[in-house]
């Protein structure tokens, strides 16, 4: 029998308000703002026992405060709980060290006493990555970090998503003018020490999210759920091609019923206005097909049973 190769799901739990946030808008007041907390996280979780998926979830520290009787009750189901910063600002990578320091430091407190037990994973909002936040990591005995994005197409996939967004929102991808990341391996590696985007000897690992092989596009449930089941058939058969973990990225937003609990025009997302019977089948199509394919690991499990390949 062949072995299957591994994947790992993960959630960013932005909540409704950030992408408000970023687009510098106010929502109406009939907009629900805690909608992923409230309604996506059921949603979910209920698929990923149906799937016997073992997900991980970044989550903002200052909603856990919010919301802790739900991020216990996902970290009892057996999902991991990893760290989504203090407060998801979206220029995080271009803070100053200490903010850096406290924005990390904080959300990492908040978690682990939420849930009892220590938190080992980190991502940053938009992507950004750099020697400082790795340090900041290190020192807290983190096992891995996930905010690299190893495209050499990433400039053209910030301006994309920046004209989506007509200009009312910042690049939304943290080192978007820093080509190094661009250039940094696609698969999991442990970063040098002074060198973020090359192989080195750091004792975190560095597990960026998939980018197919020579196209430089990344592979996400944000593109899939954007574009259809038709974008996905392609792109899947490429990258099962390749020897290496599927590293692939759900959002919250991605099962909030927008015509429920949104329903708000000045807020402009590609996919969102998706019913959210599609949206289910969408997601069922996805996961129907990697499950063939992978087995399902948690962020930290790779991080912890991955062997240097340098």
């Amino acid at each position: 029998m062949k072995i299957k190769k591994t994947c790992a799901i993960s959630i960013d739990l932005d909540e409704i308000y950030n992408y408000y946030n970023l687009r510098k808008l106010k929502p109406l007041p009939s907009v629900n703002k805690n909608a992923v907390y409230k309604e996506a996280i059921p949603r979910f979780l209920n698929i990923f026992d149906e799937y016997k998926i073992k997900a991980t979830f970044f989550v903002v520290g200052k909603d856990a405060r919010k919301n802790m009787k739900t991020i216990r009750e996902i970290y009892k189901r057996g999902h991991e709980i990893a760290n989504h910063t203090l407060n998801h600002k979206s220029n995080f990578i271009q803070l100053p060290l200490k903010q850096k320091e406290y924005e990390i430091s904080n959300a990492d407190k908040i978690l682990s006493d939420i849930i009892g037990s220590k938190i080992v994973g980190f991502r940053s909002p938009g992507w950004g990555l750099d020697n400082s936040t790795l340090n900041i990591l290190e020192n807290l005995n983190y096992k891995y970090d996930s905010s690299g994005f190893p495209s050499k197409s990433i400039f053209l996939i910030a301006l994309f998503d920046w004209l989506l967004m007509w200009g009312k929102q910042g690049f939304n991808l943290g080192n978007s003018w820093d080509i190094r990341m661009g250039l940094s391996p696609k698969s999991p590696y442990f970063p040098s020490t002074s060198k973020f985007w090359r192989r080195g000897s750091r004792k975190i690992l560095e597990i960026p999210l998939t980018i197919l092989p020579y196209m430089q596009i990344p592979f996400l449930h944000t593109i899939t759920n954007m574009l259809g089941i038709g974008i996905f058939d392609p792109f899947f058969s490429y990258i099962k091609h390749f020897n290496r973990e599927l590293i692939y990225i759900l959002h919250g937003i991605e099962l909030v019923d927008y015509y429920y609990s949104i329903n708000d025009k000045n807020l402009k997302k590609i996919g969102i206005k998706k019913t959210l019977e599609k949206k289910y089948e969408i997601f069922n199509y996805a996961f129907n097909n990697i499950s063939r394919k992978y087995k399902f690991m948690t962020m930290k499990d790779i991080a912890l049973n991955y062997k240097s390949t340098k």
